[in-house]
């Protein structure tokens, strides 16, 4: 007998003394009963919020591996062409306000960004 028969016998109601009839009994039996657990009501979203979490230390650690592995090509670099100065970028210097504010204005529109623009796009429906 196969398992589809075996199971609309069971569903049917008819009795047969198989071994295979007695778990498909036993598991319908199961089955009809409900579960004895309650899902709160937040779950859901308790859920979601650790998988953000989960992503967002994820790209942290992307970031950190990103930064790391540019400090170490920077040092071979530097190693492998034995060349100590920064000579390339001598042309700043001549402008450190120019760098303080290119540096703070980066920094304001990193915030602005948290604060306003990201809050704002958290509230619009999808």
């Amino acid at each position: 007998m196969t398992d589809e028969e075996l199971q609309k016998q069971v569903e049917s109601g008819k009795h047969s003394q198989q071994e295979d009839s007695e778990a498909y009994r036993h598991v319908f039996k199961a089955l009809k009963k409900e579960p004895a657990f309650y899902v709160s009501l937040p779950f859901a979203d308790r859920v979601l919020a650790r998988i953000a979490r989960r992503e967002e230390q994820r790209d942290l650690r992307w970031l950190a591996l990103g930064i790391f592995l540019s400090v170490i090509a920077l040092v071979v670099t530097l190693a492998l062409t034995k060349t100590w100065t920064i000579g390339v970028f001598s042309f700043i210097s001549g402008y450190p306000g120019l760098i303080v504010f290119g540096i703070a204005f980066i920094v304001l529109l990193q915030w602005v960004d948290r604060k306003l623009i990201r809050k704002r796009s958290d509230e619009w429906p999808v």
